[in-house]
């Protein structure tokens, strides 16, 4: 066993242990949200109420709070701290502030966004998109205060309560949903949403204060880091947020189905999700820093060592857990899910979507990790094209199956784009890693 976890990346066991757990609240949370509201339209409307905020959020915010600011920040930490502080406090005034923007614009035209999120509700549905809508809005601007401090405990590899955060966040969301929904319905499981949000930046803010980092409310935009986070950003903005404006697609491709199909393919994927972040995105989140290191470092060499063991551990790890999740399926569903609301026909629906979505589970996993090679080596323009195609693949893959394969098409789109993802990251890696040798 000491071997074995002598291969994994610092940090690696801690994230692990902090996803599982957040993964473990989020399925908590899912059916606690199945067995009060069922696979109906108010928990479709709440999950189409979500699209347009982290949409903006991942366009403007999360697009480059890990790919820009990690290896921005990381040589500037050793030079000069204060300089530092005032990075991170330029990072967070300007990202509240995009995101302040952001809500006023969503508030005011929640009406025909409403609309544009979910063409097949009813009149009255769209109605109810639109009064979750005006509050959700408010989410991103405390997530992207506690992104850019996540990320700063990134760097100083404290994973322990950056882990935590997604964990408080499910538990607000429970606490809204199971105290408030008897009284306010879905506008409960809205009220525990924006609670958990507070707490996922609360417990951040708590360990950035504890390393002894101080937070300077500041704005410098001339300044060249500052400049240079813009210039990395400005193609993952669009490259970023491609999986959520395929799940948007797909919502709106659901819509048009039968009443729950938005919340069945929003639970499905749920259980998809949860390998993919506690293999893939755990293992790339650790390594990250050490291919971000190894090229500042000029040793390729131990970029190419670090990223091959960790694209082996993500390839085993990932395709034994599609396969045990393919196989028990229909039973863990049933147990986690059913009851309440949330009759049998629900659950088989949902397992039949998320074995569907196991073939997605290896591929999405290791493009987690070589997206991240990329970031290391300072280009973000190659992922992002490569996830604008896996957009295309998907959505043309949704339009033209959903009508004669019905909700199954959406999850098979979905690995279709991954899987070309992949292949593209593995043929242009070497070529990168080659031009960054060459201009040593």
């Amino acid at each position: 066993m000491n071997k074995f976890l002598r291969f994994l990346p610092t940090g690696s066991i801690i994230l692990a242990m902090t996803t599982f757990a957040s993964y473990g609240a989020g399925l908590w949370r899912d059916r606690i949200f199945a067995q009060s509201f069922g696979a109906s339209r108010s928990l479709d409307a709440y999950n189409a109420a979500f699209l347009l905020p982290d949409l903006l959020f991942n366009i403007f915010i999360a697009s480059g709070i890990a790919a820009a600011f990690v290896p921005i920040i990381s040589p500037l930490l050793k030079s000069d701290r204060k300089r530092a502080e005032e990075y991170l406090g330029t990072v967070i005034t300007g990202a509240m502030g995009a995101m302040t923007l952001s809500a006023l614009v969503i508030i005011v035209f929640a009406g025909q966004i409403s609309a544009l999120v979910a063409p097949g509700f009813a009149p009255e549905d769209q109605l109810l998109v639109t009064k979750l809508l005006r509050y959700l809005a408010l989410s991103p601007i405390i997530f992207s205060a506690s992104n850019a401090l996540g990320a700063l405990l990134i760097v100083e590899r404290r994973f322990l309560y950056y882990g935590l955060s997604p964990v408080l966040y499910n538990l607000g969301i429970i606490f809204g949903t199971i105290f408030l929904s008897a009284r306010f319905g879905i506008m409960g499981a809205v009220w525990g949403t924006l609670l958990g949000a507070l707490l996922h930046l609360s417990v951040r803010l708590f360990d950035v204060l504890r390393s002894g980092f101080k937070l300077k409310w500041s704005f410098y935009p001339k300044r060249p880091e500052f400049k240079k986070t813009l210039s990395l950003m400005l193609p993952k903005m669009f490259g970023h947020p491609v999986e959520l404006a395929t799940f948007w697609a797909f919502t709106i491709v659901a819509s048009h189905l039968e009443p729950g199909s938005v919340a069945i393919l929003n639970f499905a994927r749920n259980f998809e999700s949860v390998p993919v972040s506690l293999i893939g995105i755990t293992i790339a989140t650790t390594t990250f820093p050490l291919l971000a290191r190894s090229v500042a470092d000029g040793t390729i060499e131990s970029f190419r060592k670090a990223l091959r063991t960790s694209f082996w551990l993500i390839l085993g790890g990932s395709i034994f857990a599609a396969i045990v999740i393919f196989l028990i399926r229909e039973p863990l569903i049933r147990i986690i899910l059913g009851g309440g609301a949330f009759d049998q026909e629900s659950v088989a629906r949902t397992a039949l979507v998320l074995g569907v979505f196991t073939l997605a589970m290896p591929t999405e996993s290791l493009v987690h990790l070589l997206a991240r090679a990329f970031y290391a080596t300072k280009n973000t323009l190659i992922p992002v094209v490569l996830s604008i195609i896996g957009l295309v693949i998907a959505i043309g893959g949704a339009v033209y199956l959903t009508p004669r394969f019905g909700i199954v098409a959406l999850p098979f789109s979905f690995f279709l784009a991954s899987l070309t993802e992949l292949i593209l990251l593995l043929s242009l890696l070497p070529r990168r890693l080659r031009t960054v040798e060459n201009t040593r």
